[in-house]
């Protein structure tokens, strides 16, 4: 889990992942984009409630991108069984601080992950595992349009990756409709 946190962190504040900016006339707001019907209906049999933190948008700035994450967590017997779900989104203000798929795969490289590249998600598409074979943390990357990068991961003990890129493909699908 601690990895996990030292992925978050590293994307957010080494540059593949600015810190929020000026938002549009519409409110980027990752919940609203990712509801709990869509991880219900994906991960199904599980049910999730919002997680720790739950939902969080970053603070403004003119020059940085707008990014909001939203956290769901299903319930298990101990914290090693439940089940996280999180979609980190970004939009940059202008193409010249957006984040390439090429970009993108190669800070994942840097953190010793391997991008598998996704069809059928849009140009540039990819997952990695940034966690462990014990733990692992399955990252799904897509990209709509020059400005805008979702990062949908699920993370638990022992997960299965086709099951969970199952999933996560599912609910970037439902994502993928919204604005």
């Amino acid at each position: 889990m601690k990895r996990y946190a030292l992925v978050i962190f590293i994307v957010t504040f080494a540059g593949l992942w600015p810190a929020s900016g000026v938002l549009a006339a519409q409110e980027w707001d990752a919940c609203t984009m990712l509801s709990k019907a869509d991880v219900d209906a994906a991960f199904a049999p599980r049910v999730f409630a919002h997680g720790t933190p739950g939902h969080e948008r970053a603070k403004s700035s003119p020059k940085l991108a707008d990014v909001s994450t939203c956290t769901y967590a299903s319930p298990g017997a101990s914290a090693k069984d439940r089940l996280s779900v999180t979609l980190l989104a970004r939009r940059s203000p202008d193409d010249e601080s957006s984040v390439t798929p090429r970009a993108a795969k190669d800070g994942a490289i840097k953190l010793n992950g391997v991008p598998t590249d996704v069809s059928g998600l849009g140009e540039g598409a990819y997952w990695v595992n940034l966690g462990s074979s014990t733990f692992p943390v399955i990252q799904l990357n897509v990209f709509r349009g020059k400005r805008e990068w979702f990062v949908f991961s699920a993370a638990t003990k022992g997960m299965d990756t086709d099951v969970a890129l199952m999933g996560l493909t599912k609910v970037a699908k439902a994502v993928a409709t919204r604005k």
